[in-house]
């Protein structure tokens, strides 16, 4: 097992692409403190890795309050950890910019970018005293290119995109290296709650902008992190790592009919 002995950190864990990371790191042997704001989900989790033969411990935690940060990383150093730590909680925002609020801004600002700073803050803050560790966030195609609707993603998937890279340089030579991983649309329940408010056919056309015709599954995600967080990854840092199933190696101009 690639991850034997080690306990990882996995923010956000209660569904979607935290629950298939956390699920994916236990199978590779990792303890996993399952943090989510929703008890229930982080509880539902551990007990789904439990179940499944692997070590798991639910910890809930709200990635905008400091307090709740700090006492999860407690429980991390208690376990002898965090080797790895996984910073992926975000909330979903798709309103046109001429309606969104302020309140609406600064909570996506306060879940994506703050509750990234003060996870990673207290990553490293665990991760020196050990000799290093590694760290994954979660930036996102918006960091690259945007869409309609779509401004408060770009602002804060572009934040954390810069903000992994400045950690990797302050940190390298303290044995932490610090990567982000890029995905494109994934079959998460967020995103199924996002496509319930489109037309029938609008499903279909965002699977023909990825170049392979399909949006990804959380496990596709989970496989990324798992080597990010693994030795396999050991010359990495700094870096964006795509998994968008080519959404943005260029425009598909395929699905135009007639093109």
């Amino acid at each position: 097992m690639q991850l034997a002995d080690r306990i990882i950190v996995v923010t956000g864990a209660g569904r979607g692409n935290g629950r298939a990371i956390s699920e994916r790191l236990a199978e590779e042997g990792a303890t996993v403190l399952v943090s989510d704001r929703n008890a229930e989900a982080a509880v539902a989790v551990t007990e789904s890795i439990r179940a499944s033969g692997g070590s798991a411990e639910a910890v809930t935690a709200d990635v905008t309050n400091e307090d709740d940060i700090i006492r999860l990383f407690d429980r991390a150093r208690e376990l002898g950890g965090p080797h790895a730590v996984v910073a992926q909680a975000g909330i979903s925002h798709n309103t046109p910019l001429h309606e969104t609020t302020l309140e609406a801004w600064n909570q996506h600002i306060a879940v994506d970018v703050t509750g990234t700073f003060l996870t990673v803050r207290e990553a490293v803050r665990s991760m020196l005293p050990l000799g290093g560790g590694s760290i994954v966030t979660m930036s996102g195609t918006y960091a690259f290119q945007s869409e309609p609707g779509a401004e408060l993603h770009s602002a804060s998937k572009g934040a954390i995109l810069s903000f992994t890279r400045g950690v990797a340089v302050e940190y390298g030579n303290r044995g932490i290296r610090c990567n982000t991983i890029v995905p494109g649309y994934v079959a998460t329940e967020m995103v199924e709650e996002f496509y319930a408010k489109l037309p029938p056919e609008a499903s279909d056309r965002i699977n023909k902008w990825h170049a392979l015709g399909r949006i990804a599954t959380p496990q596709e995600v989970a496989n990324l992190a798992l080597f990010l967080c693994s030795d396999q990854s050991s010359f990495s840092t700094g870096s964006p790592f795509f998994v968008d199933g080519g959404l943005t190696a260029g425009f598909n101009s395929w699905q135009i009919p007639g093109a």
